[in-house]
């Protein structure tokens, strides 16, 4: 089970600009289902898709892991 604080910041950062889980899975490069996932805490995302969201979001690293 993912972290909370990984899937409260996924979805919070994608409401920020205003976008679907598709919207953002388009943008990612990953299918709306996985954008889901990661926000419910089913799966987690690995290291290509942190970075990808990191520079998408303009956010550090840290912001992105805070709880």
């Amino acid at each position: 089970m993912a972290d909370n604080s990984i899937r409260n910041n996924i979805r919070s950062f994608r409401k920020s600009r205003k976008l679907t889980q598709e919207d953002l899975g388009i943008i990612l490069g990953y299918s709306a289902r996985t954008i889901s996932d990661w926000e419910n805490g089913c799966t987690e995302p690995g290291i290509v898709a942190i970075k990808a969201m990191v520079k998408f979001f303009g956010i550090t690293y840290d912001e992105f892991f805070e709880e």
